[in-house]
């Protein structure tokens, strides 16, 4: 606990308020020949000045004889003169302390805090602060608030009780205590040896005319060893006027730079040229499959839930993996301690509603909350006739229980569930949805060391019933599960160091396709491919330390390992010979439990900063993943025909190196902060198909894919201002990605065997996000979004051979689709800002795609009837757009 003197320093803060100026206060005869504790105690008893000391200090001293009135100041000195003491006049108060080298006067405010005995001055040249952060009006933990002592470039963060530790030299300091949402404490700390120490923070006025976009702090720019990595805060997604409205935060990830979306309302998005199945998405450490509502319009967790996010697109932490690209981290917010809260909105296309509060106060807090749409109103905007004729729906749910069994203890419960629903004209009704459960309990060993155990259950469902052929419709359905645990391990014990190991095992259960007759009277054939079982496991170590004050790094280490369990039949082929039906030598048996296939390998990971003067650092990242699950599609995004497919004879893990460089440097005390990253990424066992190949209800999936390697690389540059009435960034990335597939043989080859442009490579992406503080009350935003087309594979030329129409295609990605850009604005109105107002609320008015682009979902031929406009050809070309039109939005939120 405190030290003394940390106790005397706090009890003048609650007292000073009675006291006079020393200054002004005489002594007469009444004062002298008493022992100090008897002087101490008649000033305060008739001059109301108090004395802040310990009684082994003052034990031998006694006043002399005063003979006449003389000044209190003057009479301390004299009583003090012979001893190893001194005093501090502290706001009409006084503070005796040991040690003849008396503190700077001027130094000691209101946010002075002693850490350690003063007595220990000079013996210790560091010095280890053990403390904890409150929110100062509920008086709870605050988990995450970021400890900083500037002139030292050192810091720390809280643990999940608010507490840290921090080594730091002896002597004077400036520290700052931060966390978003919450106003910023600086306190003037004395450090003379180890102690410990409280402090409060509190939340940001709500009449501040200035918002801040992001939850990290601008110095962390350029301060923090990560690089690749993004934070926001509920708050900050709020802000954006991401799509009719609705705060988005897989959208609002698609505004930074590196990020792009996979299409015009699709769901998933890309990372450094990296496929949509190459994300892991985890929400309260649960992994999720799909993550958006009606094909990407809206993403799938109310953003009201939300704490944080944060997206590493480079520099993972070795505690994540199973995944090629970006691991996107949602931290879920726990319920009130004290009170009931409830948050909601109502809007044109969409409702949602949570609740929040204590089940035990203090002790036990529970939130739990909802969204559904009544959208079909919107499908009668748009300019497609079977858009309009169509009709599509979603509902989620999600309920947390946070328990805090003791201080060193906490458990957490988390639940969701989604679905989705679109009947399309007349043609196909889809159906998707994720169950998602999570257990975790954290556990603190001692003020350096903690744990998190973590159990979870994640299932994606997808169906899809066919009515394009009459009398052969047919229902198809596939899925994926997964059961995790996972153990992590994290201590700051040894100096410098803060060093986190632990490991997981997942189980997969994977239902690549099921195909049945929808009615009795059609004739469509039961068509069932085997399901997949297999296991991961994982073991990592990583250490963070600090070289120098200027050097810092990150090493760790991951391995990995994934095997196909049966029960399973796995083709054989004659050797030398292309993986077709014609080649097919006999078949492998497994029976349940045995082991199919075994794929295993390291995965290193590092990460480097070096900070240069006037806030600006270099940093350097390596990493490796891998990869042991995959989906298998056709096209760029995540439709419900999509499935899961997972590593086995012929199929490899998917394994990517990646090396990024970049330069990051604030201006003007932190107002603008500026970054450049260069980065190239290696891909090997990249897949891609053979012409004509039928990936749906495939057996042999091994005869139609083609395996190769793949590479991308690219440029991100952003800017940003964080602070002021006009927020926002501008963001350019320039990105490249391609695939070559040379096989041995010419049915394994694509374009030839050379390097070609992937689905996914878009080179130039640009963005820029604009919130303006109208007023205390108004707040204007605009997002605007440009990128390159993706390319495409088209038809050059057409045969007739005989009754029979040949089609001769391009060279695979060949063309490119029309170029992305959108628009979007909104205008925010916030409620009554009286700090004491019970009932809050805002009113949202919103334009998604302003201009009303037609930005071009896919793009086909249609047979047409030759004429003058379409230069006499049978066949024209279009394009197929969802949303052509602009769609205004109008939402009323309230919170209470």
């Amino acid at each position: 606990m405190c030290k003394p003197l940390l106790l005397l320093v706090s009890l003048l803060l609650v007292f000073s308020v009675n006291g006079q100026v020393p200054k002004s206060v005489t002594v007469d005869q009444r004062y002298g020949n008493l022992t100090f504790s008897q002087f101490a105690k008649n000033l305060f008893e008739q001059d109301s000045v108090r004395i802040f000391y310990q009684e082994k200090w003052v034990e031998n001293i006694t006043t002399p004889t005063v003979t006449q009135k003389v000044l209190l100041s003057d009479f301390l000195q004299t009583v003090l003169s012979k001893s190893d003491l001194h005093y501090i006049d502290f706001q009409g108060n006084i503070v005796v302390m040991p040690g003849r080298q008396q503190v700077d006067q001027r130094a000691i405010t209101h946010n002075t805090v002693i850490v350690g005995n003063p007595l220990d001055k000079g013996k210790y040249r560091t010095a280890v602060i053990s403390g904890q952060v409150f929110e100062g009006k509920t008086k709870n933990p605050i988990p995450g608030a970021q400890i900083i002592c500037e002139a030292l470039s050192k810091g720390t963060s809280t643990n999940f009780d608010g507490k840290f530790t921090l080594e730091l030299p002896t002597g004077q300091h400036k520290m700052k205590f931060s966390f978003m949402g919450l106003d910023d404490e600086l306190r003037d700390v004395f450090v003379y040896s180890d102690g410990s120490m409280e402090v409060d923070l509190y939340e940001k006025s709500i009449s501040l005319n200035q918002i801040n976009i992001f939850a990290d702090r601008p110095e962390d720019n350029f301060r923090s060893t990560s690089m690749g990595m993004v934070k926001l805060s509920s708050k900050s997604i709020k802000k954006l006027s991401v799509l009719m409205g609705e705060p988005d935060i897989i959208k609002s990830m698609v505004l930074l730079p590196g990020v792009q979306s996979a299409g015009e309302n699709s769901s998933g998005f890309n990372v450094r040229g990296g496929n949509t199945d190459q994300n892991l998405i985890l929400i309260h450490d649960a992994p999720v499959y799909n993550t958006a509502h009606m094909f990407g319009l809206f993403s799938m967790l109310d953003p009201g839930v939300v704490d944080n996010v944060t997206l590493y697109k480079s520099g993972i932490p070795s505690k994540f993996g199973g995944r090629l690209s970006s691991v996107m981290d949602i931290d879920v917010r726990k319920g009130q301690l004290d009170k009931f809260k409830v948050n909601g909105g109502i809007g044109l296309i969409n409702s949602r509603l949570s609740v929040e509060g204590p089940i035990y106060k203090d002790k036990i807090s529970f939130m739990a909350g909802g969204r559904a749409t009544y959208s079909d109103w919107m499908l009668g905007l748009l300019k497609n006739y079977q858009l309009q004729q169509s009709s599509v729906s979603f509902y989620d749910f999600n309920a947390k229980i946070d328990y805090e069994i003791n201080s060193n203890n906490r458990v957490s419960l988390f639940g969701y569930g989604s679905h989705d629903y679109f009947n399309y004209f007349e043609e196909a009704e889809y159906g998707y949805g994720n169950v998602i459960g999570s257990a975790r309990w954290n556990h603190i060993f001692d003020k350096f060391t903690l744990s998190t155990l973590s159990m979870n259950f994640s299932k994606y469902t997808a169906d899809l019933v066919d009515y394009t052929s009459k009398n052969y419709e047919y229902n198809l359905s596939t899925s994926i599960e997964q059961e995790q645990v996972s153990y992590h391990f994290s201590t700051s014990r040894f100096a410098r160091h803060r060093i986190s190991a632990g490991m997981n095992v997942i189980r997969y259960l994977i239902e690549p396709g099921n195909s049945a007759p929808h009615s009795p009277l059609s004739a469509a054939a039961f068509i069932n491919v085997d399901d997949e079982n297999g296991y991961e496991a994982a073991l990592y170590l990583e250490d963070e330390f600090d070289l120098t004050p200027e050097l810092a790094l990150i090493a760790g280490l991951r391995y990995s390992g994934f095997a196909k369990i049966g029960q399973a039949q796995v083709k054989t082929y004659y050797p030398g010979q292309p993986l077709n039906e014609s080649t097919v030598s006999g078949t492998n048996e497994f029976g349940a439990g045995q082991v199919v296939k075994f794929h295993h390998g390291a995965e290193p990971r590092i990460a480097l900063r070096y900070e240069l003067p006037k806030s600006s650092s270099l940093k350097l990242g390596y990493n490796r993943t891998m990869q042991y699950i995959r989906q298998i599609s056709n096209s760029t995004s995540i439709t419900p025909a999509d499935y899961w497919k997972s590593s086995d004879t012929y199929l490899k893990p998917l394994v990517a190196d990646q090396l990024a460089l970049g330069y990051f440097k604030n201006f003007k005390n932190n107002k603008y902060e500026t970054s450049l990253e260069l980065y190239y990424k290696n891909i090997e066992n990249e897949v891609d198909y053979k012409n004509g190949g039928r990936l749906v209800l495939n057996r042999n999936l091994e005869q139609v894919l083609i395996s190769g390697i793949g590479r991308a690389y690219g440029l991100e540059l952003m800017v940003k201002k964080s602070s002021g009435d006009l927020t926002g960034w501008v963001a350019y990335t320039y990105s490249r990605s391609f695939k070559k597939m040379n096989g041995t043989f010419d049915e394994e080859k694509v374009n030839g065997g050379k390097w070609y442009r992937s689905n996914i490579d878009k080179p130039h992406d640009l963005t820029m996000v604009m919130n303006y503080k109208l007023s205390r009350r108004f707040t204007f935003s605009s997002n605007f979004t440009y990128s390159t087309g993706r390319p495409v594979t088209l038809p050059e030329q057409k045969y007739n051979v005989g009754s029979y129409e040949i089609v001769y295609y391009s060279e695979r990605n060949k063309y490119r689709m029309p170029d992305y850009h959108r628009l979007d604005l909104a205008l925010t109105y916030e409620g009554s800002l009286l700090k004491k107002q019970k009932w809050r609320s805002s009113w949202t008015i919103s334009v998604y795609n302003v201009y009303g682009r037609k930005n071009p979902f896919s793009v086909y031929y249609s047979k047409e009837k030759p004429t003058r406009q379409n230069n006499y050809n049978v066949y024209a070309l279009y394009s197929f757009s969802v949303i052509g039109v602009p769609i205004p939005s109008f939402t009323y939120n309230f919170w209470f």
